[in-house]
């Protein structure tokens, strides 16, 4: 008997155990830019190309660098970057761009740009020049501080 209620016991633990791992997985997902109807609109543009449109455009650029894994980085994707006012100050000023750290494209700027951590918020000028660089999260309020003589 003793030894059919550990098995039950396991059994459970088991199943809580996979149940919880099912889940840290799928809230990894919620990472993935889909951009709202009222936030920052981002692009996954490559960095060239990025350059270009903020000369083109005459405005700088704001790249946001994350990770999938990355729990300040979801919390920012999904409240700060969603918020009607970021998103409209952000999309009249810069160029809106983000990309994972983990991609290719993302792990040449963590050399470049020398990041450390996600998220890290750099805004660029048209050449790629370094205005301001921030890392961790930011609250909306500290996120738009970050802009002000850009």
């Amino acid at each position: 008997m003793k030894h059919t209620k550990r098995l039950f016991i396991l059994a459970v633990l088991i199943l809580v155990s996979s149940v919880f791992i099912i889940s840290c997985n799928n809230n990894s997902s919620t990472a993935t830019f889909e951009n709202a109807e009222e936030g920052v609109q981002f692009t996954s543009t490559g960095l060239t190309l990025l350059k270009d449109q903020s000369k083109k455009e005459n405005k700088p650029i704001f790249l946001l660098a994350h990770a999938s894994y990355c729990a300040a980085c979801k919390e920012m994707i999904n409240t700060v970057f969603t918020d009607k006012e970021t998103g409209d100050l952000f999309n009249k000023r810069f160029i809106n761009a983000q990309v994972d750290i983990e991609s290719e494209e993302g792990k040449k700027m963590v050399q470049d740009y020398s990041i450390e951590g996600t998220p890290t918020l750099l805004f660029l000028g048209p050449d790629g020049q370094v205005l301001n660089k921030a890392s961790g999260f930011h609250n909306k309020e500290e996120l738009i501080s970050l802009t002000r003589g850009l």
